[in-house]
């Protein structure tokens, strides 16, 4: 009976925003978890991202934090088969500027936006927007409270544009700000979703949908292949909900053991197999396939 070989990558410190701690949990949590489901024996691997590019051959399943470009491509050339969740690809999708184009085509309620160089003097024609434009790097998704901020004039925009440039981000995009009601959300694809309201403008006036909400969600997901991803949204006065951010694996601080036995879930699915049964018997058909390979 030969055990699933299961790899966890750790994220760098540098790309978790004063989430350090969480986002090793969450990982480490739904391995536990799926190890605690399986019915099978489990081999676990953790490495941290500093060191993912140098790992080889086949692993069942590739649970990644992991953000560095030479990782990406290493997982890429190094891994062969082995499925990963969240992918390369699906990683790059989350960088601004290409979240901002898959999702701009969606009916999700996506800001519309402008990319502008930070060596910009001057200003494209901007529609109005009585409360400024959220300035945002767009080679990356957030990393620091430095990469998303509010500007509230051009001469705002300009300076930002400055400081941006200081800290070698060569673009931007900039996305009016929306009046309303901010929601967190955290979602594994089929399996478990949460949102939360963390700003609070409109009091009980306006209702949430929080079933379009996950709508949304999901439907943006799939489109940036993810697996596991989180993101922010606004209600606007309207009741309608703009998606404006969606990331790759967050640290779900407030649902932690809802999404990690979800992610262990969405695992056993993968392979076929069923929490608890059969841990005297042969590997299932579809893992004796991929052990293969």
């Amino acid at each position: 009976m030969a055990p699933l070989k299961i790899l966890g990558i750790y994220r760098d410190p540098i790309f978790s925003n004063n989430a350090i701690e969480v986002d090793r949990l969450i990982l480490e949590h739904s391995i536990a978890q799926l190890e605690e489901l399986s019915p099978f024996p489990v081999q676990v691997q953790f490495v941290e991202e500093a060191h993912a590019k140098d790992i080889r051959g086949f692993f069942d399943l590739v649970l990644t934090m992991a953000q560095r470009e030479e990782t990406l491509v290493a997982f890429e050339n190094n891994l062969g088969a082995s499925p990963v969740w969240n992918s390369s690809a699906a990683i790059r999708n989350c960088y601004r500027l290409n979240m901002s184009a898959a999702l701009i085509a969606l009916p999700v309620g996506y800001v519309p936006y402008h990319v502008l160089s930070t060596e910009a003097a001057t200003l494209p024609a901007l529609s109005d927007a009585p409360h400024g434009y959220w300035v945002k790097r767009s080679d990356f998704h957030a990393i620091s409270n430095e990469d998303v901020s509010l500007a509230k004039t051009p001469a705002e925009i300009l300076e930002k544009l400055s400081a941006f440039r200081a800290r070698g981000v060569g673009q931007v995009t900039l996305q009016p700000h929306i009046e309303g009601d901010i929601y967190k959300f955290y979602g594994v694809r089929g399996k478990f979703f949460r949102a939360i309201r963390v700003k609070n403008v409109f009091g009980d006036t306006v209702k949430a949908d929080l079933a379009e909400l996950q709508r949304v969600a999901a439907l943006s997901a799939n489109a940036l292949e993810l697996m596991v991803y989180g993101g922010d949204a606004i209600l606007d006065a309207e009741g309608k909900f703009h998606l404006i951010d969606l990331n790759d694996w967050p640290s779900f601080r407030i649902c932690r053991e809802e999404a990690a036995r979800a992610i262990a879930e969405l695992a056993l699915d993968h392979f076929n197999l069923t929490p608890g049964a059969g841990r005297d018997g042969a590997r299932a058909p579809a893992l004796a396939a991929s052990a293969r390979r």
